[in-house]
């Protein structure tokens, strides 16, 4: 699944070396913390919210696919 996000995000970027993925395991599934440099932020966002909300759709599809359940956050590095 990172490996899946990463692919997402590292066109919106122009460095991926300075994006994190971290992986969380919880009770319920996993949650994906995308964690973006501040000034890059808004480009992984899109307006109106657009671009995260695809990019989330992409992966809760491939997640159902492989009969699990996950969470995708962005936040500022």
């Amino acid at each position: 699944m990172e490996d899946l996000l990463a692919l997402l995000v590292e066109p919106l970027v122009s460095d991926m070396k300075k994006v994190k993925i971290e992986k969380i395991d919880e009770q319920d599934g996993t949650k994906y913390i995308i964690h973006i440099p501040q000034d890059e932020i808004a480009k992984v966002i899109g307006r109106g919210g657009k671009m995260i909300k695809s990019i989330k759709s992409l992966a809760k599809i491939r997640a159902i696919k492989e009969g699990i359940y996950i969470n995708v956050e962005v936040v500022e590095a």
